[in-house]
């Protein structure tokens, strides 16, 4: 509604402020004109009054002397009543009677020829019939003497209708101009309030705006008032809001893509324990391996450690589903109370994995060595204190000395030529090679060690295999560590078998597939590693866990990639993709 908005409220303030004052000014008006009238009309009477009563005494003879004055006053509507006295004889041509309309005691007043100014209300005498009804009439009375006797008394009385008349009339002017004045305060007050409610408008339309977050709005001000100052502090305000919005986004979005780049997975957590934002990384590791509430579990508990000790940070590892988690938890702080934690998790099962191989590393390089030093220590000693005597126990013992000195040179050159492929200085002798013919020399090579074994040792090889570009020496290196750790990890009655064919136009698969006792799924991303090796009570020779490392750089090397795919019980297959470069012969 109208009255409950602005434009209402003040013309409703400024309409009834006119009225109270237009009716108050009237109010005092009509009772200053009454009042005003009332004495010139009674000060008017009393000198006629008077001026009658002294021509009465002047001429007292002449009979005709009241009629004249009675048609002078009536010209003025004017009534004379001319009383003898002490007979109380009254003289005049009206019906009304001084009894009638005076009171008893201003009447005796009159008797005693005292003077006397009253106003009689027409309620007094509305029984009696005159031309003056609803009129009040003022009366006044002067003696008159002669030779200082009282003979009589002169009363004159008149309506106040002209009062009435003038009351109303002035009513009349003052209700027209109320009238004017309501339609122009009606006018002004409309103009005044649309001058301030249309930028108030505004402004409650841009506050909307603002609230929904468009901060671009801006008041047109127009005025210099304190609207227009309002208007320009709103400005202001959308301005600084834009901006501090603006600083907010880009902060969150710094620190969105932060958290986004982040190769560690964040979490942050309320008091309650529960899980308010994530990055992906922290996504993707708990989609990935499902820890589910085992790393929810230990999530809550390290932050109730930290909301009842107070602690900076806290820090553990976590195993959970064959994945080892680092977790670092610190609390979040506001001013000195926590609302929750940020977690770091990561997942380090590869560093871990890691730092045992290197770990397993000085130990293997160590046992290695240690054992041929060992041997050619102790058995050149035998030679040197002369408890090998004979040419045939020397002999001997300088050939075990010869075997294990070629084994630690093995294991050296393995090392050396680990270290150049990894370094980038491996360089490949390329020839056209038949594959047929290299891996048949391979397993010539394996199929004595095989029938020791009673393992089968098979070949798949396709006939458009006969000319390819490759290291041939690199490669029978890369099938014979293969077949030799094939041989070491397959049974009884086991069967290797290598498998070569077009995988495209210029790439070849190679496959090297055995049925030994498998390797763990936990532990295949990390046999290409150096020093790798599986459960030991698995294998029948020694080796020195490098061969694998070193395949896999030979691989690279050529541009291929290498797999390893293996059940438990069921045998393991290596897969390698070699390009063929320059095929000589077409298919």
């Amino acid at each position: 509604m109208i009255f409950r908005k602005v434009v209402g409220k003040l013309w409703m303030t400024i309409v009834g402020l006119v009225t109270v004052i237009l009716l108050l000014l009237s109010l005092f008006l009509i009772q200053y004109f009454d009042h005003y009238y009332y004495l010139e009309q009674s000060k008017n009477l009393s000198k006629l009054a008077y001026k009658i009563s002294e021509t009465l005494q002047a001429h007292p003879e002449r009979k005709n002397t009241v009629s004249t004055t009675k048609e002078l006053v009536e010209a003025y509507d004017i009534h004379l009543i001319v009383v003898e006295l002490p007979s109380k004889k009254e003289h005049t041509d009206t019906p009304i009677k001084l009894r009638s309309i005076i009171p008893k005691e201003e009447l005796n007043l009159i008797y005693s020829g005292k003077e006397l100014i009253t106003r009689i209300s027409y309620k007094t005498y509305q029984n009696i019939k005159t031309d003056h009804e609803k009129s009040d009439l003022l009366v006044v009375s002067v003696p008159i003497k002669r030779d200082q006797k009282l003979i009589g008394a002169t009363v004159l009385y008149q309506s106040l209708d002209i009062v009435n008349q003038t009351t109303n009339d002035f009513k009349k002017i003052i209700f027209a101009f109320a009238a004017v004045g309501f339609i122009i305060v009606t006018f002004f007050s409309f103009f005044l309030s649309t001058k301030i409610t249309v930028p108030i408008r505004q402004m409650q339309k841009a506050a909307n705006r603002v609230a929904q977050g468009d901060f671009n709005i801006r008041i047109n001000v127009r005025t210099n008032d304190e609207i227009g100052d309002l208007g320009k502090s709103f400005n202001q305000m959308a301005s600084q809001l834009e901006q501090t919005v603006k600083d907010l986004s880009t902060e969150k979005e710094k620190l969105s893509n932060i958290l986004k780049s982040m190769a560690d997975g964040v979490i942050t957590m309320n008091p309650n324990g529960e899980i308010i934002m994530t990055n992906p990384p922290a996504k993707k590791l708990l989609n990935t391996y499902h820890f589910g509430n085992h790393l929810y579990d230990s999530l809550k508990e390290m932050l109730n450690d930290i909301l009842l000790k107070k602690e900076v940070n806290l820090s553990k590892d976590l195993q959970i589903n064959g994945r080892i988690i680092s977790v670092i938890m610190t609390p979040l702080y506001s001013g000195q109370v926590i609302i929750g934690a940020v977690t770091i998790l990561q997942d380090v099962t590869y560093e871990r994995k890691l730092d045992k191989l290197r770990k397993d590393f000085l130990a293997n390089v160590s046992h290695e060595l240690r054992t041929p030093i060992s041997m050619l220590q102790g058995y050149s000693e035998a030679i040197i204190d002369g408890i090998a005597q004979t040419d045939e126990e020397i002999r001997e013992l300088a050939q075990i000395i010869y075997d294990e000195s070629l084994r630690m040179g093995r294991l050296v050159n393995e090392l050396l030529d680990l270290a150049k492929m990894e370094s980038g200085n491996l360089h490949l002798q390329y020839c056209e090679t038949d594959m047929n013919k290299l891996i048949k020399k391979i397993i010539r090579k394996f199929s004595n060690i095989a029938k020791e074994h009673e393992i089968k040792l098979n070949s798949e090889v396709d006939v458009g295999l006969s000319n390819v570009v490759i290291d041939p020496d690199r490669i029978e290196q890369v099938l014979t560590n293969l077949i030799d750790n094939a041989l070491r990890h397959t049974k009884k009655d086991g069967k290797i078998t290598i498998k070569a064919k077009k995988k495209s136009i210029s790439e070849m698969l190679i496959e090297v597939s055995d049925t030994g006792v498998g390797i763990p799924e936990e532990d295949l991303p990390f046999v290409f590693e150096r020093f790798y090796k599986a459960d030991k009570a698995r294998t029948r020779g020694s080796g020195t866990g490098l061969g694998l490392s070193i395949v896999k750089n030979i691989i690279q090397a050529h541009g291929g990639t290498i797999s390893v795919s293996s059940k438990i019980g069921q045998g393991t297959t290596f897969s390698m993709v070699l390009p063929t470069h320059n095929l000589v012969n077409s298919f």
